[in-house]
């Protein structure tokens, strides 16, 4: 039971923070969820609980999406990832927590110090390196987000077409790895009380999330959550 409880309130606290602040529903959730779950099956249990909420904005934004940018980044990206969790199962768990805790670390340090959401437009090598790292981290880790919003970001200059688009990407790559995952035996029905669980409970954070984003210092909660996110690596490691 204490599992459950859990992995809800961080699934409800990652889709409270992308409600606020546009990302990190998976970062929040994978702080957690290697502690239940060998690494694969928490990538897995996280990216199909992000499905509910992710859907929801697809379904709300889907006039507003830019196929033509989406469609060779999702092609490629799901190339990559696949390849990526064919692997994942049979890699030494105890040295993929500690790699998984040195990322986390690394996208705490990204955060705080490098990022600055530039929006220059990358060229077509940089590109294709930020989505075969993505598909990759979202393979082993549940987190292929980052620097999938760099690209978006670069090619797209309407903020509604953007958030359109990435969260149509996000759900469309999803949902094939959700169901690789499946087909391969990674995650399974034994799985389904705690998915259904964190996906209610994401769904109702993202929701309130938006409701009191207006109110709220998002960047003071960006860097409080960046700051949990290396506390999280740190002890991943150890």
């Amino acid at each position: 039971m204490t599992m459950y409880i859990i992995m809800a309130l961080m699934a409800f606290l990652g889709g409270l923070v992308q409600g606020i602040t546009g990302f990190g529903s998976g970062i929040i959730m994978m702080m957690a969820f290697p502690f239940f779950f060998a690494l694969p099956q928490a990538a897995g249990i996280s990216g199909i609980c992000s499905l509910f909420m992710t859907l929801t904005l697809a379904i709300k934004y889907r006039k507003l999406v830019q196929w033509r940018i989406l469609f060779l980044p999702a092609l490629l990206f799901i190339a990559v990832s696949s390849a990526g969790i064919f692997i994942s199962t049979s890699l030494d768990q105890a040295l993929m927590k500690k790699a998984f805790g040195v990322f986390l670390c690394v996208l705490c340090i990204y955060y705080l110090f490098i990022n600055k959401q530039s929006d220059r437009k990358l060229n077509l090598a940089v590109s294709v390196v930020f989505i075969v790292i993505s598909g990759l981290c979202d393979a082993f880790f549940g987190i292929g987000g980052p620097l999938m919003v760099i690209y978006f970001l670069s090619q797209i200059k309407n903020q509604a077409e953007y958030r359109a688009t990435i969260q149509t990407f996000f759900f469309c790559c999803g949902f094939y790895n959700a169901t690789f995952r499946v087909i391969n035996g990674i995650v399974g029905t034994t799985h389904l009380p705690v998915i259904m669980a964190g996906g209610v409970a994401i769904v109702i954070g993202s929701l309130l999330g938006a409701k009191i984003a207006d109110r709220l210092n998002a960047e003071i909660l960006k860097k409080a959550t960046y700051i949990m996110i290396g506390v999280a690596g740190i002890i991943n490691i150890i």
